[in-house]
């Protein structure tokens, strides 16, 4: 498994990222460990990181929540009106939304070619953002459990650790 850590920005609250204590007692179920909480990114972590976001934007802080978005950061409960923006601005590794998040479900939004390589598209299907290179797909049907939102997130980031180390 991907090394992850949770990363709570220093003096930036995110407001709306309902049930995320509920996310990391799951999270923490899955890793069968608790899950290590930093304040900034750190220069030597080959890992990933999970930023929760809810209502904030990229300026929050004097910019130092975008200075901390980068394609190594996947996004927790996104607003949805700020997903477009922070695609354009931050290209972070993926993110999931907020109606999704705190609705239990596994829906992510990620790299157009990382999702290729695990999901058939029906010829009809809309690809989300794909002016930007992000697409919309459900890894693992959800079940109201966290511990599914976890593992659908997680095995979202391996893959995609595959194509970036391989990109």
């Amino acid at each position: 498994m991907i090394p992850i850590k949770l990363l709570k920005i220093e003096n930036v609250e995110p407001v709306g990222v309902d049930n995320l204590n509920k996310f990391i007692h799951g999270l923490n179920n899955v890793l069968s460990q608790p899950i290590e909480t930093v304040n900034k990114i750190e220069s030597d972590f080959d890992g990933y990181y999970l930023l929760p976001m809810g209502f904030t934007i990229p300026e929050s802080g004097n910019g130092v929540v975008k200075e901390n978005i980068n394609e190594k950061v996947f996004l927790l409960s996104v607003i949805n009106t700020n997903i477009r923006r922070i695609l354009e601005e931050c290209k972070p590794a993926g993110l999931n939304n907020w109606q999704l998040f705190k609705n239990v479900s596994t829906a992510i939004v990620g790299k157009t070619e990382v999702i290729e390589k695990v999901y058939t598209r029906e010829q009809d299907d809309d690809i989300w953002y794909e002016e930007l290179g992000y697409d919309q797909y459900v890894p693992i049907p959800y079940d109201d459990t966290y511990e599914t939102v976890a593992k659908a997130i997680l095995s979202y980031l391996e893959i995609y650790d595959k194509w970036l180390k391989n990109k």
